[in-house]
């Protein structure tokens, strides 16, 4: 199992960079983890949520601690080869924004 940082890193045309391009590649059971850098303008990650067809994370993400950091774990029954979108909400600006990264998992060797 593996820790996947993003970090965001800050907003052109609206949307957040990601310091993984919007697309991360996972196995079944690894972690990821969402850090606001500092000065990219984003506030505050205010919920991480799931596709709506597909679990992609089991837990669902959540805050850790009392950090402006998010962390998930990706569902252990996951497809191996599945490329799924999940929705970061955040604030930027003091406006809600949301953004659709890609997980994309691995296929098994």
């Amino acid at each position: 199992m593996a820790n996947h940082s993003i970090t965001i890193t800050g907003i052109t045309n609206g949307h957040p960079v990601l310091s993984d391009n919007g697309k991360t590649y996972v196995d079944p059971s690894d972690t990821v983890t969402w850090i606001i850098g500092q000065n990219s303008g984003v506030s505050a990650i205010t919920s991480i949520v799931d596709d709506v067809t597909t679990n992609v994370f089991d837990p669902n993400p959540a805050p850790i601690g009392n950090s402006t950091n998010w962390k998930g774990t990706i569902n252990p029954s996951i497809a191996p080869g599945s490329e799924e979108t999940y929705t970061i909400n955040y604030t930027a600006g003091g406006t809600q924004h949301s953004f659709d990264p890609i997980i994309q998992v691995n296929p098994k060797m």
